[in-house]
């Protein structure tokens, strides 16, 4: 893993862990609160499971907040085309 995604990808880790769900749920998740509908590749059942898990996580203003700054500071645009700076 790139060392300037360490504390981004520990971040979603650290929310699910809290929620019972594994860090690309959150990552899902995070997608889902920014507005975006994700198109997810699924090819084994438990992908499925992760987006149910995905879509019963709640992300709090700041844990979304917390999530953009440490994506800012790794260089990993999350935005899309439509969205205001945060």
């Amino acid at each position: 893993m790139l060392a300037q995604l360490k504390a981004l990808t520990d971040k979603l880790a650290s929310i699910g862990q809290s929620q019972g769900a594994a860090a690309p749920d959150v990552a899902t998740a995070w997608a889902i609160a920014k507005g975006t509908r994700p198109i997810v590749g699924v090819t084994k059942p438990q992908h499925v499971d992760g987006l149910v898990r995905a879509n019963s996580i709640t992300l709090t203003s700041d844990d979304i907040a917390e999530l953009e700054a440490l994506a800012d500071a790794a260089n990993v645009n999350t935005r899309g085309f439509w969205e205001q700076e945060m």
